[in-house]
């Protein structure tokens, strides 16, 4: 798979989204270059705690959306990843405004790879930082 053009096609809206996104209602990306990938969301009533915080497990789920993302970019058509081990951490509370996204791979190796994604607040505050790392796999010994 030409995973360049599935970003592109992300960028676009042109494809019907993975049920998963959906259902989560995660963003998409605003623009990608190899290595990278940013975009914004804004906060979504429907994702707050029951203390009025934007629930953490929601920040957890747009950060592997965006480290994944920003694995495409770094990807072969013969290879796949899978996420080994994710970390997030939690600066201050969210509760509205809209969250600026950028996931970045630090390190790729021959068959591992290391991401971050940040999120910054409109007032230009780290409100939360993950870290990611992913298990690259050829796309024959993926499907088994």
């Amino acid at each position: 798979m030409e995973w360049t053009q599935l970003l592109d096609d992300i960028m676009a809206r042109r494809n019907q989204p993975p049920p998963i996104v959906e259902t989560l209602r995660l963003p998409g990306i605003e623009g990608w270059q190899p290595g990278s990938v940013w975009g914004s969301w804004k906060v979504d009533p429907g994702m707050l705690s029951g203390v009025g915080t934007i629930f953490g497990g929601y920040i957890a789920a747009l950060a592997d959306s965006y480290v994944g993302l920003a694995m495409f970019t770094v990807l072969t058509p013969d290879e796949i990843f899978t996420t080994a081990d994710l970390r997030v951490s939690f600066f201050r509370p969210v509760v509205d405004g809209t969250l600026h996204i950028a996931a970045e791979v630090l390190n790729r190796g021959r068959r591992m790879a290391h991401v971050e994604c940040i999120f910054v607040n409109d007032d230009d505050k780290v409100v939360a930082k993950a870290t990611a790392t992913q298990v690259i796999q050829p796309i024959t010994d993926a499907a088994r």
